[in-house]
């Protein structure tokens, strides 16, 4: 049985409060209030995902208190100094601190929206000269990982390098801009809040955690890769 249960209406015009004040005393008087509408029924979240993330990834961090973000900014190496933010977000990915050059998916929610997705976290060069070999030796398996995101409706975001890398020439043309980045990964952005409240977006992450398992599993298989040679 889910122990999600839905966001309440309020949480969402609280962050935005919260944000608005932007100071400790004011946080302090809401903190409480903050954790039980808008940072536990997101653990609660990540726990009833955890059998499917699981099952896709045994290796993953399963522990809801460390998947989800925290509402105090980090300012210390920022230029924005606003202390609290509005928005909060649940990561799906093995332990950063443990696993590097690996992929993620996550899902974010804010006081007007929400979002999910798969893509790359903090890949260096490494990663994506094994990544564009085991692409162009997979050409068609990571195709089948593509038309099963655009199921989803999430849209690709592709940071590319200006010059073609080498060996493009035998990259299919609509993989190309995937060959040529320094990383990528898809987002879908909804609008409709009614399901953080009703609680059925847990259904349409499900969902959506599936139909991302076939790319999740490709970036898994290149940081396998890159292990293995020793990198």
């Amino acid at each position: 049985m889910s122990d999600f249960k839905g966001f309440s209406p309020d949480t969402f015009m609280l962050l935005e409060l919260n944000k608005f004040n932007d100071n400790r005393d004011f946080y302090e008087s809401v903190k409480e209030d903050i954790k039980k509408m808008a940072i536990v029924p997101m653990r609660q979240i990540a726990s009833d995902l955890s059998d499917e993330l699981y099952r896709i990834d045994d290796k993953m961090n399963l522990v809801p208190t460390k998947m989800v973000s925290r509402i105090r900014r980090d300012t210390r190496f920022s230029k924005n100094k606003e202390m609290y933010r509005a928005n909060v977000w649940c990561m799906f990915m093995r332990d950063k601190h443990i696993w590097h050059n690996q992929p993620c998916m996550w899902f974010e929610y804010f006081p007007d929206s929400y979002s999910y997705g798969v893509g790359t976290f903090r890949v260096d060069t490494a990663y994506l000269e094994t990544f564009r070999r085991v692409l162009r030796d997979n050409q068609q398996l990571f195709k089948r990982a593509l038309s099963s995101v655009e199921i989803t409706g999430a849209i690709p975001f592709v940071d590319c390098f200006k010059k073609d890398k080498p060996g493009i020439e035998d990259i299919d043309d609509e993989l190309r801009a995937f060959y040529n980045s320094r990383g990528f990964h898809f987002v879908y952005t909804g609008t409709e809040m009614k399901k953080l409240i009703d609680g059925s977006i847990l259904q349409e992450l499900t969902y959506a955690i599936r139909a991302f398992e076939p790319m999740y599993k490709f970036l898994i298989m290149v940081g396998d890769e890159l292990i293995k040679n020793g990198d």
